[in-house]
């Protein structure tokens, strides 16, 4: 393995916190399913068990903003539509889905039958207009390469839209809420949502930044230095997710 490997932030803070891994990963044994999963995700580290403190005390922490019948939502990574069904059920806004892994895109098709407000996008946002490979996966399928990720993962190639792109496409202006879970691809999309002036164009953020992308500390540090300067950090859970709101 290259030096640079070893020197890698992310793989020193995972080799500094196994001892905590393992012990905690015995003390949570009894854990199964999507809580297991997500557990070893995030090595047992403290900022997760602070989220899931969170959820306990507030179980819509995700599923909260100042929102309307007449509100655009941008669900930026949308999975199979749970959390976009949540915010419709709260709210009836319109959300636009985007999600460029097939399976999950199908899924999202199935939840449009019932909620007509919800409108699937079968591509991704990122920073370029581009064919890529996408590496899929039950925990979250990616453009890059995840350490976490089983070898062996099926791919699929798959449609991606610069962010400003997309933006003039769907002609969009001022949106209230763009929740960011991308596996890697926020660093790209809101680095060219910087260069393009575009935070300003968000009311809302809710972004899961993932701490395995290569200069993700780093980069996750510019990009909240300049969030900073049109919104207020709301609330923040290292590296599991984080909302913006747009300064008053």
């Amino acid at each position: 393995m290259a030096l640079s490997a070893y020197l890698n932030p992310y793989r020193l803070k995972k080799a500094l916190m196994k001892p905590r891994t393992y012990f905690m990963r015995r003390r949570e044994s009894h854990q199964t399913g999507f809580i297991k999963s997500a557990l070893e995700l995030h090595y047992y580290r403290p900022a997760f068990y602070k989220f899931i403190g969170a959820t306990i005390a507030n179980k819509h922490i995700l599923h909260e903003a100042d929102l309307t019948a007449d509100s655009i939502v941008l669900d930026v990574g949308a999975f199979t539509g749970e959390w976009a069904q949540h915010i419709i059920q709260r709210y009836n806004p319109n959300i636009l889905a985007f999600e460029p892994d097939p399976k999950n895109y199908a899924a999202l098709l199935q939840k449009a039958e019932i909620y007509p407000k919800l409108k699937p996008l079968r591509y991704g946002l990122a920073d370029k207009d581009e064919v890529m490979q996408i590496s899929i996966s039950s925990m979250g399928s990616s453009l890059f390469e995840n350490p976490n990720s089983p070898s062996g993962s099926d791919t699929a190639e798959v449609q991606i839209h610069a962010i400003d792109s997309a933006w003039k496409m769907l002609e969009l202006g001022t949106v209230d809420l763009m929740k960011i879970n991308i596996e890697g691809a926020e660093f790209p999309l809101l680095e060219r949502m910087i260069q393009c002036d575009m935070l300003k164009n968000v009311d809302s953020f809710m972004i899961q930044f993932h701490e395995w992308h290569p200069g993700a500390y780093h980069r996750r540090r510019k990009i909240r230095k300049a969030l900073a300067k049109t919104h207020n950090c709301v609330w923040d859970y290292h590296f599991v997710w984080e909302k913006w709101d747009k300064k008053v």
